[in-house]
């Protein structure tokens, strides 16, 4: 099939380059559609299901909503979690699906049971199935504010023009609003007035909900508002349609109020009367701080693998438009763009990728020293990566980080394939040229091309092979991992392919008088001769490169466990987050007082370009947290000095003690969420049922690890308590009194809570119109003591006498796994050694005693790496043992499999090198790549320099025929290393910016091993062979198997004329 397909492609040159050049422009396109994300969508179909029951405490959110939801959901198909969190006002369930699972499916089996929520208790609104979202969730935040319209009045213009305008921009998930203040039409009522008018709290709620069209309480007469009906007459039918007659608050309030023995009376009364009926807005949940000041935020969410770069141009045009509207609102896109690091990062790249092409260029024209070659490898090598990245868009791929990183990755294989064959044909003209040999250039390219892949195709299914375990990590990171892995091999086999196709007819094309005219490189002809004196004095005594290269492994390779290891890298984003957390039960206006003077002391740092800031939580939102909670971004400018201003920002936070708090990045917080499940390295769950034995053994789980070095910021999350008031019934002074439990709860209910009774429609606007206690009747305990409880005889009794009401604590936030519950410890390692702060985490867990029924469970960064090891280091032996049983196929022989197989631990030992020496001592998710990526490398060599020793029947010593070999083949992996190391070195160089978080560890540990696996294969390789396998029978035809059979006998013929060939330079030069 091969020798067919060289055939051809010569034959059709100029359709097959027409053919390439048309394929590169359309993948160049392709490129330039392809969304552009910082990563792929490497979650699980995850669910998220949000009931908002504002007033209502954590515990009363859990057993009224959160379980009875749980119960619904439970037996859902596909299903591998169900979590969730109760907090004040919110229940929050997310479900994670098998990954494969078509996401609208799982939503649909979600829809399908919560049809039976109506069975809920009616305290709550109806449960909310959010939109999917992309893994990286929030990618802009636009802050809105202004001088001149009133609050509330923004809040308007905010949920029914701004808010719709940005959701229909396409890739838009969701759209979350810090600091809304949805206007209401407040009927605010006082019991003494109520008392004064012999009225109770129904006379009110049938005043005003009577009064709508349409009212959500359903003993009311509005919960049915009826139709208009029409009027029929001869020849004509008319529609009776009921004008609203209310706008204002002037206009409820002259709504009559008339229960029954007022009727009987004659006494008229109105809503004006008895309260005071105005505008107003539902108590705060949230807020936002501008860094102007007070106003809006708008946090947005994208779909599934929408173009970041795209929907954020989207959002632009949408804003700029509602800014002609907005008279007097200032827009501030600018507090988080995701796709400002998009754009930093492809800056870098192509700077990177333009520096590194001009490096390649140079090198490689110096060591073939002949433009048509260069050209030739200048042209194979991007097509091959042009297809590569064609195919991943038509599979759907989006353009990313991990994408990226596969391609550079792959670049040392397209390199090394582009300059074996080029090498191969000019050495192969240049010898018929010194010989004398009349052939035709079709004739070499044929022959050496077909030698070449024959002997390359065992290469390639080695580095397939290296990648393998990729493909079956499974899980988070498994799905992280799968688009480098898959551009990765589809790079080599692209490479492969045109090396077959694309490069035999550019070589007929370019090459046809290069055989009389081709000139040795000066640059290798003098690294070639110091080479040959250098193995000629190696080899005189074997042993001292072999040991010298047992011991290079064997010290490489014991650096592994002395590096640190940290899954994840640090991303160098311009937004810096920093979680702010006040004491629990902290008013949301202290909170919003604190977060203002930190946020005003932060953004007078040096490096601090701008400061904005969220508390609480947003209907819809992904912060799922009380009014304590808020989260202060920090933006640093372009031109400061990153390291130092992080410095900055972590002293200002450490001078508020007694507030818990956390610097972090907002990529690497939420790839680990994703990758772990948690936002910390380590995270400890405890399951058990009883809270307050959770919380006793928690405690004593965050004392434990405050005693392990390198361990910081120990904190319970959840399950802490925050103060609240207890009414408790007292039943028999409530007997006495003629008051029912429930009545009490529903009169308290309403002055401190407030109950909507119906709704109001202006100009395609809906308004609540509720019922709710005056402002100066709900600020203090002793007001609830004092509320009126209403008797079936219109009398009323003071709450005070019929019930205790004291102040006792309540958890903030309740968790479930699977409906159980449990409490999490975190904590934050300093350094990079996880592992080794891990380990002796597990050790004290083992030491410390549970009670019955409860049990710890290591989570976090930690726990997920661990777990990625494991399945590493199995699916890599595998990997491992197929490559050795792949050079045994390739060699016939196991001694010759068994010295080619040292090389990739000598080239991991070249890579761990880098990784302690430039790389910061980190084994990252990058430098692991890098080693993947080396095996790959290093039995490529391997291959070929034992193939050559294999194919050799000179009739020379051993010791001359090695040596004769191995300089012959030193010229092309000197060629393949140095043109590699040029084009992976500006990644190198630039350090660790925006785009090159992953790839630049890759590159270290590549060049490392490159370096290493060289000089391995060019001194400690034939000296090896010398000692062990020189007497292992050579064989002249190298898996023939391969070529088609009617051309077995032409491949020997030049076989045998290649071997007098050489056997006559050995016979000269011994003369």
């Amino acid at each position: 099939m091969f020798s067919w397909l060289i055939a051809t492609s010569m034959q059709l040159r100029g359709l097959i380059i027409g053919l390439a050049a048309a394929v590169v422009i359309f993948g160049a396109l392709s490129i330039r559609e392809m969304p552009l994300d910082v990563f792929p969508e490497f979650s699980a179909p995850v669910v998220e299901i949000q009931t908002e029951a504002l007033g209502l405490s954590a515990e009363e959110v859990e057993s009224l909503v959160t379980l009875n939801i749980e119960e619904l959901l439970s037996g859902v198909p596909w299903v591998t979690s169900m979590r969730s969190e109760s907090i004040m006002g919110l229940s929050s369930i997310k479900l994670t699906f098998e990954r494969g699972t078509d996401l609208m499916k799982a939503r649909q089996m979600i829809s399908e049971r919560l049809t039976l929520a109506y069975a809920l208790p009616n305290i709550s609104q109806p449960p909310n199935v959010l939109q999917p979202i992309s893994t990286t969730n929030r990618f802009m935040m636009v802050g809105v504010s202004s001088d001149t319209i009133e609050e509330t009045q923004l809040s308007i213009l905010a949920k029914w023009v701004i808010e719709p305008r940005l959701l229909s921009v396409k890739g838009v998930s969701k759209v979350a609003v810090w600091g809304l203040r949805p206007r209401e039409l407040q009927v605010r009522i006082d019991p003494d007035r109520l008392r004064d008018a012999k009225l109770v709290q129904t006379d009110i709620f049938e005043a005003a909900g009577n009064s709508l069209w349409v009212t959500p309480l359903s003993f009311l007469r509005g919960s049915s508002p009826g139709t208009g009906g029409f009027i029929d007459n001869h020849n004509q039918r008319l529609g009776v349609h009921h004008k609203m007659p209310i706008f204002t608050p002037e206009d409820m309030a002259k709504v009559a109020v008339a229960p029954q023995h007022l009727l009987m009376t004659g006494k008229k009364m109105t809503l004006g009367d008895v309260a005071n009926v105005t505008y107003g807005h539902a108590p705060l949940i949230g807020d936002a701080l501008l860094n102007n000041g007070k106003g809006l935020m708008f946090v947005i969410d994208k779909l599934p693998s929408a173009n970041t770069v795209e929907v954020t141009k989207a959002i632009d045009s949408a804003l700029a438009d509602l800014k002609l509207g907005l008279p007097g609102v200032e827009i501030n896109s600018s507090i988080f763009r995701l796709s400002s690091y998009i754009d930093e990062s492809m800056a870098n790249l192509a700077k990177a990728t333009i520096i590194g092409s001009i490096l390649m260029a140079v090198v490689l024209g110096l060591l073939l020293f002949s433009w048509r070659a260069t050209v030739i490898s200048l042209i194979t090598i991007p097509v091959a990566v042009v297809v590569a990245v064609s195919i991943m868009h038509l599979a759907g791929a989006t353009l990313n980080t991990m994408l990226i990183a596969g391609l550079f990755v792959a670049l040392g294989i397209v390199i090394g394939d582009a300059i074996l064959d080029v090498d191969r044909i000019m050495k192969q003209a240049s010898e018929d040229a010194t010989e004398g040999l009349q052939t035709t250039s079709a004739n070499v390219i044929y022959h050496a091309v077909l030698k070449t892949k024959n002997i390359t195709i065992f290469a390639v299914l080695a580095v397939a092979l290296a990648v393998t375990p990729m493909f079956f990590l499974g899980g988070a990171v498994g799905a992280f991992l799968k688009p480098l892995a898959s551009v990765y091999l589809l790079a080599i086999l692209a490479s492969f392919l045109v090396g077959i196709i694309l490069t035999p007819a550019l070589g007929v094309f370019l090459l046809k008088r290069s055989g009389s005219s081709a000139t040795t490189s000066p640059l290798l002809s003098v690294s070639q001769a110091g080479y040959h004196k250098l193995l000629q004095g190696a080899l005189r005594t074997p042993f001292v490169p072999v040991a010298v290269g047992a011991g290079a492994i064997i010290i490489g390779l014991a650096l592994w466990p002395l590096a640190g290891h940290s899954l994840l890298p640090s991303f160098k984003e311009q937004n810096v987050i920093v979680d702010w957390s006040t004491a629990p039960g902290t008013s949301l206006k202290e909170t919003s007082r604190i977060v203002s003077r930190v946020s005003d002391e932060l953004r007078a740092l040096p490096g601090v370009a701008e400061v904005n800031a969220h508390v609480g939580r947003a209907m819809r939102g992904d912060q799922i947290v009380g009014v304590n909670d808020s989260q202060i971004w920090v933006k640093i400018a372009a031109t400061a000095n990153y390291d130092k201003t992080i410095g900055s920002i972590q002293e200002v936070i450490k001078g508020y003690p007694g507030v818990d708090t956390g610097v972090h990045m907002f990529l690497r917080n939420t790839i680990g969420k994703v990758i772990t499940g948690e936002d910390a390295p380590l995270v400890v769950r405890i399951f058990g049922q009883d809270r307050d034995v959770l919380r006793e053994q928690a405690e004593r789980v965050q004392q434990t690890l405050k005693g392990i070095d390198d361990i910081e910021q120990v904190r319970i999350v959840g399950q802490k308590t925050e103060p609240q008031v207890s009414v408790r019934v007292n039943l028999d002074a409530a007997a006495a009194a003629n008051v029912k439990p429930g009545d009490i709860r529903r009169a308290a209910s309403t002055i401190f809570s407030g109950i909507n009774v119906g709704f109001l429609f202006e100009d395609q606007k809906l308004f609540d119109v509720t019922v709710w206690g005056s402002s100066d009747i709900r600020n203090s305990i002793s007001d609830l003591e004092d509320v009126l409880i209403e008797k079936s005889d219109r009398h009323y009794v003071r709450l005070g006498d019929v019930a205790s009401v004291s102040v006792d604590s309540t958890p903030v936030v309740i968790n479930h796994e699977s409906i159980s519950p449990y409490i999490d410890v975190a904590a934050g390692i300093a350094g990079t050694n996880l592992k080794g702060v891990s380990a002796k985490v597990q050790q004290a867990l083992r030491e410390m005693e549970f009670p019955l029924e409860y049990h710890p469970k290591v989570l976090g960064e930690f726990a997920e790496r661990q777990g990625v090891e494991q399945r590493v280091t199995s699916l890599v032996l595998a990997a491992l043992i197929g490559i050795f049983l792949l050079m045994q196929a390739c060699f016939h022989s196991w001694r010759l499999a068994t010295i080619g197989f040292t090389v990739i631990p000598a080239a991991a030992a070249g890579g761990m090198a880098a990784v302690m020496i430039v790389g910061g001592g980190a084994v990252t998710l990058g430098s692991i790549v890098g080693l993947l990526a080396l095996i790959g490398i290093a039995a490529r060599y391997s291959i070929l320099l034992i193939s050559g020793y294999q194919q050799s029947q000179l009739a020379g010593s051993a010791m001359e025929n090695t040596v004769a070999i191995t300089s012959d083949t030193f010229a092309s992996i000197f060629k393949t290393s140095t043109v590699m190391i040029a084009a992976l070195l500006p990644l190198a160089l630039l350090g660790k910016i925006a785009g090159l978080e992953i790839i630049q560890p890759s590159a270290l540990v590549i060049i490392g091993g490159v370096v290493t696996s060289s000089l391995y294969v060019l001194l400690s390789v034939p000296a090896c062979y010398l000692i062990f396998a020189s007497d292992v029978e050579k064989e002249s035809e190298l898996n023939l198997e391969f070529i088609d059979q009617a051309l077995k006998e032409d491949f020997r013929l030049v076989m045998e004329r290649e071997q007098l060939q050489k056997e006559a330079r050995l016979n000269a030069a011994h003369t």
